[in-house]
Order: C-alpha cells, then structure tokens, then sequence
C-alpha cells in the first residue's frame, strides 16, 4: 500500500508523541505501584496483626462448637420441654388455626399461661425443621393462594421463553409453599413472642370422670387460683418433647389446664 509524502511526514510526526505517551502512562503505573507497594509494606504489621486475630477468633468459635454436646438440636417446630408439659396450664387450646392461634395469644396478654396443641394434616405438609405449612392459617389458604398466583402469574410469557407446562406449575407451588411458610412461622414466631408453647400431636380432651383428672387435681391443688372449678386432662399421642439432655423423643402424655379451648374448626 503506497501513502503520500505528507501521510508519512505526519505519520513520523505522531509515532513519538504516541510512544512519549505510552511510556509516560507506563512509567506513571509503575510509579503508582511502588508507592502501593511502600504503603503496603508500611501497613503490613497491622494487618499481620488483625489477621492472626481473625484467625483466633475463628478457631475459638470453631473449638466451642467442636466441644457443645453432641445432643444440641436446632431449633425444632411444635416440640416442648418435657419439664414444661409438666406444669399446670391456664389455657389449653386445642386446634392451631386462626381461632385457637388468637386465643392462646388473648391469654397470654392477660398474664395466662397457654399451650397450643395441633396435629399437622399431612405428613408431607412438614418440612424437616417441623414446621408445618398448614398451622395458623385459614382453611382453604393454598387454594386462595393458588387462585391469586394464577392471577398475577404470566404464563404466555413463560412459553415465550420454552417453559414447559412442569417448569410453569412447579414456580406456581413454590410460590404457594412460600406463602405458606411466612404464614406459619410468623405465627409460630409469635406464640414463642408470647411465652405460648405450642406442641404437635393428636390431642383427645379427657372426660371429667376420667382417673387421670383426680390425679392432675391431687397434683396440682396448691396451683389452682379456685379449686372448685376442677380441672381438665388432655391426654397427646404421637407428640415429640425435649428431655433433659435437650434430645427429641416420642411420647404419649396428659397435659392438665384449668381451662380448656377448642378450636378444631370442621373437625369438631
């Protein structure tokens, strides 16, 4: 390729500015770099410092959590303190819905000690913590659930991006399972707020004639504000409590309370 006189004139002319330039900006970046490097070496003995402290600090959470007791749980749902169980009740509710999850709480605002008792409807409405998706909430919330998701959900734009028909359905029941899961923890979350325990399993209120109401009443009688008003046995299978050493165990038992409330909705 042939260039004119004065191209290669000019072309002469820029080839040193732009080399000037490169060298400047290069000679610039070393220059910057020395001084980082000088400000480092100046800090290094703090930051030394500050990372062997981070460092033991770690390692002493490490080593208490190496040295806690092997039967440490996580927080579980639905599960009380056997030693809890084993104390006289104001209020016993049985039923964890919107009604019995509204009693409990009025009780407890008026300085009443309450339990809240409730068997999970399905299994597979339970994750793994023992949360159950179901409690607190009203009948019929995943289908008004699913009636809304439906509303807001845009499904042509979900075909647009070759979604198939499983991929849609399954965001719609995540969502769902969501919904239903701030729904119960945060009524969960509000009865352990209240001081208000709240245990799973099958619960069958006892009648007054039963042997095991003499037995709370004899066990209880310095308890009780008024003993003529009697007392009311709830006896719980398939419950799990906490024992002593904090571990989880199945149980059959007899919760006792001066009142008993229950809210079993359609199950009544």
């Amino acid at each position: 390729m042939k260039i004119s006189a004065a191209a290669a004139a000019l072309l002469s002319l820029a080839l040193p500015t732009a080399t000037a330039w490169t060298v400047s900006r290069h000679n610039s970046a070393m220059v910057s770099s020395v001084h980082r490097s000088a400000s480092m070496s100046i800090r290094s003995p703090s930051l030394l410092q500050s990372t062997t402290v981070k460092d033991a600090a770690m390692e002493e959470v490490a080593a208490a959590k190496a040295a806690a007791p092997a039967s440490t749980n996580p927080e579980i749902f639905g599960t009380v303190s056997s030693s809890k169980l084993n104390k006289l009740y104001d209020l016993v509710v049985i039923g964890g819905g919107p009604a019995g999850v509204a009693g409990a709480i009025k009780a407890a605002q008026m300085g009443r000690r309450s339990i809240v008792i409730d068997k999970p409807k399905f299994d597979a409405g339970v994750l793994p913590n023992g949360l159950d998706l179901f409690f607190g909430g009203p009948t019929g919330l995943f289908s008004k659930a699913l009636r809304d998701l439906a509303k807001t959900t845009n499904v042509a734009a979900m075909r647009a991006q070759h979604m198939d028909s499983d991929v849609i359905w399954k965001q719609i029941t995540n969502g769902i399972v969501k919904l239903a899961m701030r729904n119960s923890e945060g009524q969960c979350r509000t009865l352990a707020r209240y001081g208000i325990d709240y245990l799973q399993g099958s619960a069958m209120l006892l009648g007054e004639d039963d042997p095991a109401n003499a037995v709370a009443e004899s066990k209880f009688e310095d308890d009780m504000d008024s003993p003529e008003d009697g007392l009311r046995s709830v006896k719980i299978c398939d419950a799990k409590t906490i024992d002593e050493d904090g571990n989880l165990v199945d149980s059959d038992l007899t919760v006792t309370g001066t009142k008993v409330l229950v809210c079993t909705g359609s199950k009544s």
